[in-house]
């Protein structure tokens, strides 16, 4: 599927219309870059210096059970670890776009700021739907 870049109000509520408010769902991977590296002659090289995320989110719905959000442009990502002997599971998120970034968190009633949850904030955000993604098995890295 191609991707749909979010761009409005109405972007945002159809994305979490399709993804049924990421409703018993989980953040399963992310995968982090930017345009940094260390020239095979070691020079540092630079290019814009943004940070990027693609994450993968799975729920246990169809059509479609999986998606993968690519957050450009990444001004924050607060990660919450899911304390010991707890099941992790999304009940509803928040997805907003305030002061030129847009926000998505994994709790629905979070407030920006607040990093007891995990969250992303970027200038930018596409998404698409990739049925068949689902298992234990990893995307983006290996498996153990």
């Amino acid at each position: 599927m191609d991707w749909k870049e979010i761009n409005s109000e109405n972007d945002i509520n159809d994305l979490l219309k399709t993804f049924g408010g990421f409703h018993d769902g989980a953040l399963r991977e992310m995968h982090l870059w930017n345009d940094y590296y260390v020239g095979e002659d070691l020079s540092m090289n630079s290019g814009d210096g943004m940070l990027n995320a693609k994450v993968l989110f799975q729920r246990q719905w169809e059509k479609p059970s999986t998606i993968e959000m690519l957050f450009l442009g990444v001004n924050n990502i607060n990660i919450a670890s899911t304390p010991p002997n707890y099941g992790y599971m999304i009940f509803d998120t928040r997805l907003v776009y305030k002061g030129g970034l847009y926000y998505w968190a994994e709790v629905g009633d979070w407030e920006i700021g607040d990093n007891s949850a995990t969250w992303i904030s970027s200038k930018n955000i596409k998404w698409r739907s990739i049925d068949g993604w689902l298992g234990s098995k990893l995307k983006y890295g290996t498996s153990r």
